[in-house]
């Protein structure tokens, strides 16, 4: 187990978009905390109210951490938290871990890990809780990060440095840190699932305008390929339950259940195109 959640550690800090995201919300913290900064010191202590009371009653930015709402009393010094509590609200740090989660899930389905590697794994639910691993570290280091680059940011914009309440501070960051890794868990699974979608639309979009043999010829082609490359992804999920001793029967039907969602996704374009053309001028 250790050794997986190494390698899972390992793959995750070798993977260059974390950085890439890393970077560019730094950049975005120095710019939205220059923003504020710039504005609030124009403001009348009339807005400062409004601002103080539009945070507490949980008013929300809708554009994602660029426009935040400051729970700073007037009068006070803004501090680290209240930065902090304004760019949670307004989703800012989410927006870049939901971004890196759905790279790094869907890294493993496009690189050949899990058809070398995964497959070899007698306990696969050691994987899940390997890549789990893997994703709090980040959430944590992701965290850390941002606390660290909004004090040198607060102290850079506002020439002042304020932490704020330190025991109301901590615990607003240690329950901010389980409800994001709780999003992100979600976010991976909802990846790994919906990545064979497009897949499924591909192939009813294709036959969705046949209207004799030559015209459905391509699209019969096109389906035949994505099952041919589906039959090693379900391989992988069906061996390993061979070897503990589950049925073949029941192997097989849990490995067909890995690309249950493309004849959906496959059905459902079909029937939207032919309810769309219709109505096409």
């Amino acid at each position: 187990m250790l050794n997986m959640i190494r390698m899972e550690v390992f793959r995750m800090f070798k993977t260059k978009s974390l950085y890439v995201i890393w970077m560019v919300m730094i950049a975005c913290v120095f710019l939205t905390n220059s923003l504020s900064a710039e504005e609030i010191l124009t403001f009348s202590m009339e807005e400062k109210q409004e601002m103080y009371e539009a945070a507490m009653d949980g008013e929300e930015s809708g554009n994602l951490g660029m426009d935040v709402t400051l729970p700073t009393k007037p009068g006070a010094d803004v501090s680290v938290f209240d930065g902090f509590y304004a760019n949670v609200k307004g989703k800012f740090i989410a927006l870049f871990m939901v971004i890196f989660t759905v790279l790094y899930a869907t890294a493993d389905i496009t690189s050949g890990y899990v058809k070398n590697i995964a497959g070899q794994v007698r306990n696969r639910g050691n994987l899940i809780f390997a890549k789990a691993a893997a994703l709090l570290l980040y959430v944590v280091l992701t965290m850390l990060l941002f606390i660290g680059v909004q004090t040198l940011s607060n102290a850079i914009s506002y020439q002042k440095l304020v932490m704020g309440p330190g025991k109301e501070f901590f615990q607003y960051a240690a329950l901010q840190t389980l409800l994001h890794f709780a999003l992100i868990m979600v976010i991976m699974c909802i990846a790994v699932v919906l990545h064979n979608i497009p897949e499924g639309m591909a192939v009813g979009v294709a036959l969705a305008g046949a209207e004799n043999l030559g015209e459905l010829l391509p699209g019969l082609v096109l389906s035949f390929g994505i099952a041919v490359q589906n039959i090693p992804e379900g391989a992988i999920i069906s061996m390993p339950l061979c070897s503990e001793n589950k049925t073949k029967r029941y192997s097989f039907f849990i490995g067909s259940l890995s690309g249950i969602v493309e004849p959906v996704a496959a059905v459902l374009s079909l029937l939207a195109v032919k309810l769309a053309v219709p109505l096409m001028p």
